[in-house]
């Protein structure tokens, strides 16, 4: 039944996420396009979640440049988010890091989809070094981050706004924890600075 469960939703993930590709051939669809994968999104946290709990969520890390993962996703949510100005600050960034690409780039999707929906007129995408450790950042000049969600930091998942579940502020820190070097682990900081400002640190 798990193995059963897993590939349902790994199914309907691929089915919504070819939806949101075919709605962006439309230049009227946007709204739908951003529900499409907003729902993609979210089977593909709770597979994730699936995974977790039996013992499956593995690490595969690989050579990735910082500068032109921020780019793709910057590519993309600027499609989706025409109205927002999404800039990216990468000055500081090394030129290699060593993370999972497909599970890094789903935390950083949920958390820049977050404050694409919150932004009121610019989001900001960093990646840089502090401390021997990669952080990319996503920050906005929304409302920021509520007070109960900054104490928890996503230690367990709880709503983020009326339409938001948590889930994806939950699997961001677990996906952080994950990447291990020696022995240090990633983590995941949330702070209020003129908006929300999402950071995922990795070793």
């Amino acid at each position: 039944m798990n193995d059963l469960f897993a590939a349902v939703i790994h199914d309907v993930k691929n089915q919504l996420a070819e939806l949101s590709l075919r709605l962006g051939e439309r230049v009227d669809a946007q709204k739908e396009m951003e529900i499409a994968m907003s729902a993609s999104r979210r089977l593909s946290e709770l597979l994730l979640i699936h995974r977790q709990e039996n013992d499956l969520l593995t690490v595969n890390q690989d050579s990735i440049n910082p500068a032109d993962f921020l780019a793709i996703l910057a590519a993309e949510y600027r499609e989706l988010f025409p109205r927002l100005a999404i800039e990216i600050n990468d000055r500081n960034a090394p030129n290699i890091a060593f993370f999972d690409d497909s599970l890094v780039r789903m935390a950083l999707a949920n958390a820049l989809h977050n404050a694409c929906r919150v932004a009121r007129s610019k989001v900001r995408l960093a990646a840089f070094e502090k401390d021997k450790m990669l952080v990319l950042e996503v920050a906005d000049d929304g409302p920021g981050f509520p007070a109960n969600l900054l104490e928890e930091g996503g230690a367990a998942p709880q709503p983020v706004s009326a339409r938001g579940t948590g889930l994806g502020l939950y699997l961001a820190r677990k996906i952080a924890e994950l990447h291990r070097l020696d022995s240090r682990h990633g983590y995941v900081e949330l702070s209020n600075s003129g908006g929300a400002v999402f950071r995922m640190a990795l070793p």
